[in-house]
């Protein structure tokens, strides 16, 4: 269906969806490739076609022959007298797929590779510590990324590297909110003479203006220039500018109101990454396509979306995994051919041990009785060494033991601490409804019966005075146990009623969403508490540790799902999640969350932000 839109609507809009990965490399290179003679020109045939997708930003086929080209550069023998340089660029290649494709870590281990193994005189050096710079940017490590760029060149010499150079600069003091330095540098860039050879470089430059005029909100402005990048870049077949020009015209349209044309435009730029495997530029879309749904209260997709966000991280997470798996494997063959050689040499070292010692014995036999007593008071100090050897490792174990035992006895405590306070909560809430219900209706059904027999004795006032007052206190004590918030409001508008306290003195865009309002109102009265001490301790720590300048919860209760759905998202530092240490706020959610028997997902790294998926079953 998003496909059919897309063509519908690329007349008008001028907005195409490809249903195929658009063809640029000729047939005639391939062929020239499997009948090259000599490996001089095998190189040649591969470097042109790894520069073809280079420009029109084929990730996966640039990914494939930068390790062709590192293969056989690498591990094959060779004559090729500029063997070198062909690693160099092998690295280089590989370095911007990964890149391309989400897998930054892997980018940057090409990348250093590449810039540890040259030096300042080989041509791609600074064309590799530029494209780490750049990845550490998409990292968010932005110390990294200064440094590197402060010890980059910047004269006009080399003009394809000013060029790059200034692409990523600007892009870097854009990230810094320094707008006008980064236009004065675009600007300065655009008006050389050379600009006009080097079409792309150009489309990019101009593709990090729209970028400013995004984030200042000239989106009037950002459309008219996005449509021309975009047109100019379908036509010279560069692929990846189109998509990204693509998702500044969606922008554009969303901030305008004007929805249907941005969901089209977003919808068309999403098939494209799917198609071409993007899957840095999916979470790109995927996040816009996200924030344009709320905007539009369509929470139900909104929801399905984060879902498929989820599942472009782990993709990327598995596909870094899948080639560290690879690279460890063969570190392993290695290590294990070095084992066994390893293995020889000792047992050729043991044998001719062997024979040196047969020759001592000889020896020793021949010197006689005196020369014995000398191996025996060696085997007593041995042995003595031994002893007391076996008395260290004694003491350490049975540290170790006694260790384990403090360990299971604190565990045992802190487990014994839990199910008190979980029995006690279940026991005020059972007390409050058997004092309201039970005792509480017995009294008020005494005090009728007392009323209708009329004030016939002289104690019976003060009788009746007494159970009015009893009745008070009952209905007081029972009360004190429920909190009384959640008796008086609707739990959706308590939730909105503690943002908007919140809101009032903080920095951050907070912002909270519920649907539908009645399912998510009827829950009962425990998970309710539970939910709203959950959001508390999100927005609690999203204030105190996050640095986030965006922070949005979503409460959702699909008809056809059995539970309660929250999803917490910020644009924060994030945190290391192999850091033992979560902290008291994340811990008191997990515990929250296992008493309900549900289930929390946390999707976050150092500077990219932090999701989190909490699902609890409707008792």
């Amino acid at each position: 269906m998003i496909c059919f839109l897309g063509f519908t609507q690329e007349q008008q809009y001028n907005f195409k969806a490809f249903g195929h990965m658009p063809k640029v490399v000729s047939n005639d290179f391939f062929v020239m490739l499997n009948t090259a003679e000599t490996q001089q020109i095998r190189f040649k045939y591969l470097d042109t076609i790894a520069q073809i997708y280079l420009n029109s930003g084929h990730a996966d086929s640039l990914m494939h022959y930068g390790k062709l080209i590192k293969s056989e550069a690498f591990y094959k023998d060779s004559t090729f007298q500029n063997i070198k340089n062909i690693r160099f660029r092998a690295l280089y290649y590989e370095g911007v797929a990964a890149h391309k494709m989400g897998l930054l870590d892997e980018a940057v281990k090409s990348c250093i590779q590449g810039v540890e193994t040259s030096t300042s005189e080989d041509y791609i050096h600074n064309y590799l510590k530029l494209q780490l710079a750049e990845t550490y940017l998409f990292k968010g490590e932005f110390k990294k990324c200064k440094e590197l760029l402060e010890g980059l060149p910047q004269d006009k010499a080399n003009s394809h590297f000013y060029l790059k150079n200034s692409i990523v600069k600007s892009h870097f003091l854009i990230l810094e909110k320094d707008y006008g330095l980064a236009k004065t540098m675009i600007n300065s860039a655009l008006s050389e003479d050379f600009i006009k050879d080097y079409q792309k470089l150009r489309l990019e430059l101009q593709l990090n203006l729209s970028e400013i005029d995004l984030r200042q909100g000239n989106f009037e402005t950002l459309i008219d220039s996005s449509e021309a990048i975009k047109v100019e870049a379908l036509n010279s077949g560069f692929y990846d500018l189109f998509i990204e020009a693509t998702l500044d015209v969606g922008y554009g349209y969303a901030m305008l109101g004007n929805f249907d044309i941005s969901e089209i435009a977003l919808s068309t730029a999403y098939v494209n990454t799917i198609q071409w495997n993007r899957l840095e530029l999916q979470q790109k879309v995927i996040s816009a396509l996200v924030k344009l749904y709320n905007a539009k209260e369509d929470y139900q997709n909104a929801y399905s979306l984060m879902t498929q966000y989820q599942r472009v991280n782990r993709e990327i997470a598995d596909n870094q995994n899948q080639r560290l798996v690879k690279d460890i494997e063969l570190k392993y063959e290695t290590l294990k051919k070095e084992k066994e050689i390893n293995q020889l040499q000792e047992d050729q070292i043991i044998q001719e041990a062997e024979i040196e010692r047969q020759k001592t014995i000889k020896h020793a036999f021949l010197i006689g009785f005196l020369v014995i007593l000398i191996p025996i008071i060696l085997l007593l100090i041995v042995y003595y060494q031994k002893l007391q050897t076996q008395s260290l490792v004694n003491k350490q174990q049975e540290a170790i033991n006694q260790q384990e035992v403090k360990t299971l006895l604190q565990s045992q405590e802190l487990d014994l601490a839990k199910n008190a306070i979980a029995v006690q909560s279940k026991e005020r809430d059972r007390i409050a409804r058997e004092l309201h219900d039970s005792i509480g209706g017995n009294l008020a059904g005494i005090k009728l019966k007392m009323n209708s027999l009329g004030d016939h004795q002289p104690e019976f006032r003060q009788i009746l005075n007494q159970l009015d007052a009893t009745y008070d206190q009952v209905r007081e004590i029972s009360h004190s146990l429920i909190p009384k918030e959640f008796e008086a409001s609707a739990f959706t508008d308590l939730v909105n009623n503690y943002i908007q306290n919140i809101k009032e003195g903080a920095t951050e865009d907070l912002r909270f969403d519920a649907y539908p309002k009645d399912a998510i109102n009827a829950v009962d009265l425990p998970m309710q508490v539970a939910l709203f001490n959950i959001i508390k301790e999100l927005v609690t720590n999203a204030l105190k540790h996050a640095r986030a300048e965006e922070v949005s919860i979503q409460l959702t209760s699909p008809n056809d799902e059995k539970s309660i759905e929250l999803i917490y998202e910020d644009d924060g530092k994030g945190f290391n999640l192999n850091d033992e240490s979560k902290g008291i706020g994340l811990n008191n959610i997990e515990k929250r969350v296992s008493d309900f028997n549900g289930t929390i997902s946390i999707n976050t790294a150092e500077n990219r932000g932090t999701v989190i998926s909490i699902s609890l079953p409707k008792i």
